[in-house]
């Protein structure tokens, strides 16, 4: 029998791992397993930043190895685990240590004969998109064999599988590592060598952060990769971050047989699974968010030392959300909701805010702050002789909340303060600077808009709060000046439902002002948008052509003028396909239009 460990591995903490290492081989052994099998790099963790750079801990990592093997022996067992590997013969182009990103291979105390040295293989394929940094730290098995002046067709001889007894059956088990796998844009193919060189069966060790939708696309990979062999693949789970980014790694570790799913490890749950040809039935998309954000949000709070969040609550959807997943994350016994009403604030929130806390049943305090606003802007207003304007006592109620009584209370407590914003305000910097782009960690702002309302939905019917259910009957109003009333019609200046949907195509579509017209000069912008009703006409968002454009101008100027926010905000739970901070990278450039887009406007308009 073979045994998958899904480790909750922690990055940059081997002592840790190393201990759940030894205690998942001799649970795989009582399960009767005869090889158990772990994630990539489960003794340093993936996501290091240049800590990868500190050779006394590389050294550590790899010095662990010994203590793996030694388990093997008493066990009586096989383990594959990913871990550093260095080269003292070799030296990187920029004079560092020599590092690979390897898997290991021992049974009964040895390590087993195969792969490119005894008992280790490499990885391959270095991926260098979105938040993976591979090549930055590690080289790679195509490194090494360009050095060693290989042609890609001698490249089949690195490629040995370990033979490994497994139920009495000498099994040839080739070993790949994550991007090994997703090999569709690489010349090179790992998968299909170890098959060419005897593999009947081939274990991949990933370390695969959660995506939305990203399961059924691995499904599908995996799927065709297993055709003719057994494919297992273990995987990570709990979060790691790149500093900007915080990963929720989901487990889900699949074997696949010729095609078929045989077995499904359960999401974002640490655990020794035992392969035993049933499979578990999967989680719904909306839910696999919300255990995500859970569980990233609660292990997040754990690796930063604390336990208690306070939330400003105000009655608007962003917050209500915010506070139910520290709820849920947390315990209410550690989430604060404070509650600062201006005179702009309707009753209809403050009441809202309130019946929350009361049905989350948390820590709830009103703290106002109209006497500290009035305050701030008679000094500025005394001392530069000028009235302030409406924006600016705005973001003076903002920066109150925020760098004041939020920063200000969470210091009191020992606690940490939470940015409530979402991706649509993130995209358009519509947040103050120092008020609203504050806080430890941003638990929602990798969701739209429209996605908090239908998260939130989820969230009130699963845990049966209706207060919940009735504030997303509420259209979002930031209420920071007498343009903005709940009560009066008065909202956020963005039509959400399609908003959304055209800064998805501009974000995680990249795409340019100047594809959005020419997909709407070739009558196919409510299809490129997935637009809920028609975009331009006498009953769509936009009544002309020109309103249209004035619009779409509006948002890319917004989303481009505003990355001196983004990077200034807290670390982001990251679900999507592309998230702002280090998955997507920004320059902060300012805004152009192409002369693409010039010459498509200027046919359209005229």
């Amino acid at each position: 029998m073979i045994s998958i460990s899904q480790m909750n591995v922690q990055a940059g903490q081997p002592e840790k791992n190393l201990t759940s290492i030894l205690r998942d081989i001799e649970l795989a052994k009582e399960q009767g397993s005869e090889l158990v099998v772990f994630p990539e790099l489960a003794l340093p963790g993936y996501m290091l930043g240049d800590e990868w750079e500190n050779n006394t801990f590389v050294r550590e990592c790899e010095e662990m190895n010994s203590e793996i093997i030694e388990a093997t022996r008493r066990q009586a067992i096989a383990a594959i685990w990913g871990n550093v590997k260095t080269d003292a013969n070799r030296v990187n182009e920029d004079g560092r240590i020599r590092k690979y990103n390897a898997a290991f291979v021992a049974q009964n105390g040895v390590l087993v004969p195969g792969g490119l040295w005894d008992g280790s293989i490499i990885k391959t394929l270095m991926p260098n998109y979105r938040e993976f940094r591979d090549k930055r730290h590690f080289t790679s098995l195509r490194d090494v064999a360009f050095e060693e002046g290989k042609n890609l067709s001698d490249m089949k001889e690195y490629y040995q599988p370990f033979e490994i007894i497994i139920d009495g059956v000498r099994r040839q088990v080739g070993v790949i590592i994550c991007e090994d796998m997703w090999d569709d844009d690489y010349v090179i193919k790992p998968v299909k060598l170890l098959k060419e060189n005897g593999a009947d069966m081939i274990v991949n060790i990933s370390a695969s952060p959660y995506g939305i939708g990203k399961q059924a696309k691995r499904d599908r990979l995996l799927s065709r990769q297993s055709e003719g062999i057994d494919l297992i693949y273990a995987n990570h789970v709990g979060v790691q971050n790149n500093g900007k980014n915080v990963f929720v790694f989901d487990g889900a570790s699949p074997v696949y047989r010729d095609g078929k799913k045989i077995f499904q490890a359960p999401g974002f749950r640490e655990w020794v699974f035992q392969i035993d040809e049933t499979i578990t039935n999967g989680e719904g998309e909306i839910e696999k968010i919300a255990t995500a954000l859970i569980a990233g949000f609660r292990d997040f709070m754990k690796s930063i030392g604390q336990k208690k969040v306070v939330i400003g609550l105000s009655g608007g959807i962003d917050s209500a959300v915010v506070a139910t997943l520290a709820v849920l994350a947390l315990g209410r016994e550690n989430v604060i909701a404070v509650n600062m009403p201006s005179e702009y604030n309707s009753d209809t929130t403050k009441w809202l805010a309130s019946d929350l806390a009361r049905e989350l049943g948390i820590d709830y305090r009103i703290i106002p702050i109209q006497e500290s606003v009035n305050f701030t802007r008679e000094q500025i207003e005394s001392v530069f002789q000028i009235s302030t304007e409406w924006l600016v006592e705005e973001n003076i109620q903002a920066r109150d909340r925020g760098s004041r009584i939020l920063a200000g209370v969470a210091a009191t407590l020992s606690a940490v303060f939470t940015n409530n914003g979402n991706k649509t305000e993130v995209a358009q910097g519509y947040a103050t600077l120092y008020g609203d782009v504050n806080g430890s960690i941003a638990p929602i702002a990798d969701l739209y808009k429209t996605q908090v309302f239908e998260f939130a939905e989820y969230l009130s019917e699963k845990n049966e709060f209706p207060t919940l259910a009735r504030i997303c009957k509420i259209k979002p109003s930031a209420e920071l000046s007498k343009n903005q009333a709940v009560d009066e019609g008065k909202w956020d200046p963005f039509i959400f439902e399609y908003h959304d949907k055209l800064l998805y195509q501009l974000i995680e579509m990249r795409q340019d002002p100047a594809d959005i017209l020419e997909a709407l000069e070739r009558w196919t912008l409510d299809t490129m948008i997935g637009s809920p009703k028609t975009i331009i006409g006498p009953d769509g968002y936009f009544p002309t052509n020109e309103a249209f454009i004035t619009d779409l101008e509006r948002i890319w100027k917004n989303y481009k003028i505003s990355y001196f926010k983004r990077i200034q905000a807290p670390p982001i739970l990251t679900v999507s396909r592309r998230a702002f901070g280090y998955d997507l990278e920004e320059s902060q450039n300012g805004v152009y239009f192409s002369r693409k887009y010039a010459t498509i406007k200027n046919r359209i308009l005229s």
